[in-house]
């Protein structure tokens, strides 16, 4: 009679060991999905951080620019040239375009930056959302496992009482 008993035990063990063990994957797969939206979370204060510097590189260009108007007036009204007609008013025309445009290419810029952290965020919940998915799987083939294992240590241990 202790060998069936020590084989219902090794098979108790082995149920046990099977549900631990899919325990285990179970809470490593949470902490991971956990860490993969925490890191998606950082992706996108990325992301608005891009934008935001992209807007702040703007308006600092933008002074920038007023500067070298104002520079620009100054030497024209200096040599009494009218900044309000002709080729002066031209010139602070081009430049407040040429301005504009490099604006409008530094905002680009972070947007596409921003964009870039975007993909990431979404590329870390997707994974972590495959990853606690797969685990689904995993927990399930492990309980199968310590099922299907007990049960054949049970069996194997009524047979040999036989």
């Amino acid at each position: 009679m202790p060998l069936p008993l020590a084989f219902a035990g090794l098979a108790g063990l082995q149920l046990a060991s099977g549900y631990f063990a899919a325990e285990n994957i179970k809470q490593t797969a949470e902490l991971n999905r956990d860490i993969n939206n925490m890191n998606a979370e950082f992706a996108l204060l990325d992301a608005y951080d891009a934008e935001v510097e992209g807007y702040s590189q703007s308006a600092k260009y933008q002074a920038s620019v007023d500067a070298t108007l104002g520079t620009q007036q100054a030497e024209l009204a200096a040599a009494d040239i009218d900044v309000n007609y002709g080729s002066a008013s031209s010139i602070q025309a081009e430049t407040r375009f040429i301005a504009e445009v490099n604006k409008m290419e530094i905002i680009h810029q972070a947007e596409n930056k921003s964009l870039g952290y975007e993909r990431e965020a979404r590329d870390f919940q997707i994974g972590g959302s495959l990853a606690y998915a797969k685990s689904k799987g995993d927990i399930f083939a492990a309980r199968l496992g310590a099922v299907t294992s007990a049960a054949r240590t049970g069996l194997s241990g009524y047979r040999r009482s036989r």
